[in-house]
């Protein structure tokens, strides 16, 4: 799409959707039912549709390895925590005594834990860099094409350009 064709109004609305999307730090849901509104509403403007079906697929593509991410650190910590010997907690009527855990125990888990937190940093730093990028060509007049988005919602071939 060429930015001559696209009005100035279709333009403010695709770079809204996108930074609508950071209202997720101040209501819960936030990057969801805003983009999602003001796409709905705005729905018949194909660069308005293109942009608002884009983000929100973006921000369930990003929920879903958020949840990959959780699952996988939740399993791991799982393991962990069954593979430590119950005799290293000693309980009598008074009190609970923890012994020290083996480093070979504890080292697996820390390995585990420090990368999945480098990828959970990962996905906000791109987060941050897909959503101002996206905003940035929407502002712009041009089309953009999120990275790792997986496309729940797929493009609706019916709609035609509104004047």
């Amino acid at each position: 799409m060429e930015s001559s064709a696209i009005k100035k109004q279709d333009q403010t609305l695709a770079t809204i959707i996108h930074l609508s999307v950071f209202s997720k730090l101040f209501i819960p849901f936030g990057n969801f039912i805003f983009p999602v509104i003001i796409w709905l509403v705005s729905k018949e403007k194909k660069f308005v549709n293109h942009h608002g079906r884009n983000a929100v697929n973006f921000q369930l593509s990003l929920i879903l390895y958020y949840l990959v991410i959780a699952c996988l650190l939740i399993i791991a910590l799982l393991i962990f925590v069954a593979r430590i010997p119950l005799e290293f907690l000693e309980f009598n009527e008074y009190n609970i005594r923890i012994d020290t855990v083996d480093n070979e125990q504890v080292f697996p888990l820390l390995v585990i834990l420090i990368t999945g937190g480098f990828f959970l940093f990962g996905l906000i730093v791109l987060e941050l860099y897909a959503v101002i990028s996206a905003a940035k060509n929407a502002s712009e007049g041009k089309e953009f094409k999120f990275p790792l988005c997986i496309n729940f919602i797929k493009e609706d071939t019916t709609l035609k350009e509104a004047s």
